[in-house]
């Protein structure tokens, strides 16, 4: 049974006595396609590649926003809170399961949906449909233009038709992806109101996840691509009352402040499994 050990608990919107900002980088280990095209970028992206391809235009290709290979905000929040959830419910702490995603019933280890009075451990920081979050995901941009970072051929991929199924072998279709390389840097921030170290721990751990190729973004993540890694550079502190810059962790600063707000991550997880 999933509990709810002691967590450094958030002053409230309605307090704010601290403001974070996280900055980080992610560089791609496979091959990343992070949307669906749409026909300009489409067009764009085969003028990119100026070769002769055995289709019009390729069929996938990345989301390009000002000449850059866009990662959304709401993608990167996504994956950091399954992550943060599913390792948290396996430590035995209560952790909810939003309404629009239990129509098929709570998966085991999780609760109904919190209230918005008593949300849990992830919930507080990521928010419900009925309660904003406190952590806010930039776009993850390339730091190259869409033509420096997009691979040099396009891939091509066997997929079965919904409709069809695999009865039929003439339902196969052959798919031309045209996706970001390995090896390309996105850069972004995450910002966040009254964080509590525990948080931040959480977060250092899905770096840590990402650096054995865990953590992926965009489509045909089973089949070679999305996996990022991720690496926090700057973390800074500012206080309110005034508006001023507190603190700022970099280098061995960084590395010995994460470090210790890892420790107190891993022991809100050892309180659960103690339970």
């Amino acid at each position: 049974m999933s509990i709810e050990p002691e967590f450094e608990k958030m002053p409230g919107f309605h307090v704010l006595e601290s403001l974070w900002r996280i900055e980080y980088k992610a560089v791609s280990m496979e091959p990343i396609l992070t949307q669906a095209a749409t026909e300009e970028a489409q067009e764009l992206v085969d003028s990119i590649i100026g070769k002769k391809i055995p289709k019009d235009m390729p069929d996938a290709v990345p989301l390009i926003i000002g000449g850059k290979a866009v990662i959304t905000g709401n993608a990167v929040k996504g994956v950091f809170r399954h992550l943060i959830s599913s390792q948290l419910t396996k430590a035995g702490l209560r952790v909810c399961c939003q309404k629009v995603k239990s129509r098929s019933g709570i998966p085991e280890g999780r609760v109904s949906e919190c209230s918005p009075e008593k949300p849990c451990f992830v919930c507080t920081w990521f928010g419900t449909p009925s309660r904003q979050g406190a952590l806010h995901f930039s776009l993850l941009r390339s730091v190259k233009e869409i033509e420096e970072v997009l691979a040099d051929e396009p891939i091509p991929m066997i997929a079965l038709r919904e409709d069809s199924g695999a009865v039929d072998p003439k339902a196969r279709a052959f798919m031309l992806l045209a996706p970001i390389r390995e090896n390309v840097e996105f850069r972004g921030w995450i910002k966040g109101e009254n964080l509590s170290e525990e948080i931040i721990g959480a977060i250092k751990e899905v770096q840590d996840m990402s650096e054995k190729g865990f953590v992926q973004f965009g489509g045909y993540k089973t089949r070679g691509f999305g996996a990022l890694r991720i690496e926090i550079l700057k973390v800074e502190k500012y206080e309110t009352t005034p508006f001023k810059l507190r603190e700022s962790y970099e280098g061995e600063k960084l590395e010995e402040f994460l470090k210790e707000c890892q420790e107190k991550y891993h022991s809100l997880m050892d309180r659960g499994s103690k339970s």
